[in-house]
């Protein structure tokens, strides 16, 4: 997925610096780099945007006040020299606050804070809009649905799915890549090596899931996570 931003700044080194990281970073697509808010209106108005880098101290329009007219599936990110702003920055609905001198390991963490933030919706997350994944096992590729997984499970490199009415599927990966992009209200991580479809199960005893006659076990690591889940659908 790659992100719209734009970057508004008086300061020119500030500017050209941002500028820089965006150009190093493959899943931003710059839109605009602006010396004022005002300079930035049009190109704002015109082009879908993701994430707005913005400066608080400006001459003719803080950032504080062009914030409030930024639309509000705008994730903004606030680039300042003053730690005392926070406060108000968060009052704007500002997503994230970075301190400058802004140095690259500060910016990609907030831009994964952005795309994180933007996976979790589902028009921005293929996999969740369309409520199926594909992987890629030996010379083909493999299309999943979500209602088919009765649990995935890890083994070493590879992780094999667990599937309902369909051959199991192993493919190179990991459970926490995997956790990451599937839904959480479905999907949860129940031990180390599994992760469980919640909507699939039949019965839990004796500290598994069971899923007709195959049993996974809950580690006690997440066993909160599963009673959590119980407590929630119990009536």
């Amino acid at each position: 997925m790659i992100l719209n931003c734009a970057i508004i700044d008086e300061d020119p080194t500030a500017l050209e610096q941002l500028k820089k990281y965006v150009d190093e970073t493959p899943t931003l697509n710059l839109i605009g780099a602006y010396p004022s808010a005002i300079d930035a209106v049009d190109g704002i108005r015109h082009c879908h945007l993701d994430i707005l880098f913005l400066a608080i101290h400006m001459q003719q329009i803080s950032g504080l006040e062009f914030a409030k007219v930024v639309p509000k599936n705008v994730k903004i990110i606030f680039t300042t020299a003053f730690k005392e702003y926070a406060i108000e920055a968060y009052k704007v609905h500002a997503f994230d606050y970075l301190l400058k001198p802004i140095s690259y390991p500060d910016f990609m963490d907030s831009c994964k804070k952005v795309f994180d933030s933007y996976m979790q919706d589902d028009k921005y997350n293929p996999i969740k809009r369309d409520k199926f994944l594909i992987v890629k096992s030996d010379y083909k590729y493999v299309r999943i649905p979500f209602d088919k997984i009765l649990f995935v499970e890890s083994l070493k490199d590879y992780i094999l799915f667990h599937l309902e009415g369909m051959e199991n599927v192993s493919t190179l990966g990991n459970l926490k890549h995997l956790e990451e992009r599937l839904p959480k209200e479905k999907f949860r991580r129940i031990h180390r090596s599994y992760l469980a479809n919640m909507t699939k199960f039949n019965v839990i005893e004796r500290g598994k899931l069971i899923y007709g006659s195959l049993g996974i076990p809950i580690s006690d690591t997440f066993s909160d996570v599963v009673k959590t889940y119980i407590d929630e659908h119990s009536v």
